[in-house]
C-alpha cells in the first residue's frame, strides 16, 4: 500500500500511518538532506531535521516500547533518559498498556557511557545497556544487574540484544543510530522497517550517510515502500523489509 498526503498532517492520520500491530518490530528512524546527508555541517542530525520531521519523530517513540541508540550517538547528540511530552501521545502509550515513556537502551562494546544518560531522573523513562561480556562486570557494578543486559562476547549482536529486549517484554523497538548501529542490524537482517524524512536541501561536501557498513557485492538490504507522507515539502517515506 503507498498512500500521499499533502500539506499539514494531523497527529490521528500520523498514527494511523505508523500504526503497529501486536507482534514483535524493530524500526530505523533516520534523516536524511537530498545528497545523502545525514548529519548537517556540525555533526548532529538535528541540524537538518524540521517541524515535520520531530512530529514523526515523536509519533515513533510513542509506539515503542524500547528505543535502541549507539553509545556514539548519545554522546554526539547529547541524549538523556527519554520522556513522553505531548499529553495525547502519553494518554496512547497508557491506553496501550505501555510504560508512560520508553526505555532508552544504549548499546556499547566499550561500557563507555556519557553521565548525562547515567543520571537518575525523576519522571523518565528506564535505561538498559546492552553490551559485550567483556565491559558487563563494571556496568553492572555501576547500574546493577537489571540494567545490564549482555548480548555478545566482545561485541553487541544484534539477534541477541533484541532476543534480551524481548524476554524484558519490550517487542516494539525503534532505534534511532547511528549509522554503524544500522549498518550491523541491516546486516543480521532484524530491520523490518525503516523509516526515513527526506529534506528538500543539498549540503554539499561529505559527511556520515544513515548507514556505515562494510560494502559487498549485493544489496544489503532491500525493503518496499509502504507509504509516502509529503509535510511542508519533507517526504517522510515509510519502508517495510522485502519479503
Amino acid at each position: 500500500m503507498v498512500s500521499m498526503s499533502t500539506g499539514q498532517v494531523s497527529l490521528e492520520e500520523l498514527l494511523r500511518q505508523y500504526a503497529v500491530g501486536p507482534g514483535p518490530l524493530v524500526r530505523a528512524n533516520f534523516v536524511t538532506t537530498l545528497d545523502g546527508h545525514a548529519t548537517g555541517g556540525d555533526g548532529l542530525s538535528g541540524s537538518i531535521n524540521s517541524a515535520a520531521d520531530k512530529q514523526v519523530f515523536d509519533v515513533l517513540r510513542a509506539l515503542a516500547d524500547v528505543v535502541v541508540v549507539g553509545a556514539g550517538t548519545i554522546r554526539a547528540e547529547g541524549y538523556g533518559r527519554l520522556r513522553t511530552q505531548d499529553p495525547e501521545l502519553l494518554r496512547l502509550r497508557r491506553d496501550a498498556g505501555r510504560s508512560d515513556h520508553p526505555v532508552l537502551a544504549v548499546v556499547t562494546a566499550s561500557g563507555e557511557l556519557p553521565e548525562k544518560v547515567l543520571a537518575q531522573e525523576p519522571g523518565a523513562g528506564d535505561l538498559l545497556v546492552l553490551c559485550a561480556e567483556a565491559v558487563a562486570a563494571d556496568l553492572t557494578e555501576r547500574l546493577g544487574a537489571e540494567a545490564v543486559l549482555v548480548c555478545g562476547d566482545d561485541v553487541v549482536e544484534a539477534t541477541r540484544a533484541l532476543e534480551a529486549l524481548h524476554a524484558r517484554g519490550l517487542n516494539q523497538v525503534l532505534t534511532e543510530g547511528g549509522p554503524h548501529l544500522l549498518g550491523g542490524w541491516l546486516q543480521a537482517g532484524v530491520v523490518d522497517e525503516l523509516c526515513l524524512t527526506l529534506r528538500p536541501v543539498v549540503l554539499g561536501g561529505t559527511g556520515p550517510r544513515i548507514v556505515e557498513a562494510a560494502s559487498g557485492t549485493g544489496a544489503l538490504a532491500r525493503f518496499e515502500l509502504h507509504h509516502v507522507l509529503e509535510i511542508d515539502g519533507d517526504l517522510m517515506l515509510r519502508y517495510v523489509a522485502a519479503s
